[in-house]
């Protein structure tokens, strides 16, 4: 399977479970604290996870041919704008009488980013 193709899969599952958690949210599916909490920010952690890796599949379908230092560049690249996207998103939440901010989404990016990065690092070890 080609890398882009991974890649774009593993996008492709992070906009499953933010549209699952986008889902669970509207029917109310949230019992209990921890549910609530995890309903609330999983979008963020799932969109920074999305973002990283369409990006990058995006990239990389164009660039068949890259080497793996690029590829891992790329991949830093996509990670920033993803975290610097949504995260600035939150900052623009501040300004806004009609959004929320909340820091708890700040620190859910940043988790979907680390494990960006660890599902980078596990799909790029030889098999």
């Amino acid at each position: 399977m080609k890398l882009s193709t991974r890649f774009g899969l593993v996008g492709l599952g992070g906009l499953a479970l933010l549209s699952a958690l986008q889902w669970a949210r509207q029917h109310h599916l949230q019992q209990g604290e921890v549910s609530t909490y995890l309903i609330g920010v999983g979008p963020n952690f799932a969109a920074a996870i999305a973002i990283t890796f369409v990006a990058l599949a995006a990239w990389l379908d164009m660039k068949p041919l890259a080497d793996p230092a690029a590829v891992g560049r790329r991949f830093r690249a996509s990670a920033a704008v993803s975290a610097l996207g949504l995260i600035g998103w939150e900052c623009v939440q501040m300004t806004s009488h009609a959004l929320v901010f909340d820091w708890q989404d700040m620190l859910a990016t940043l988790a979907g980013i680390a494990v960006s990065f660890a599902l980078f690092g596990a799909m790029r070890r030889p098999a």
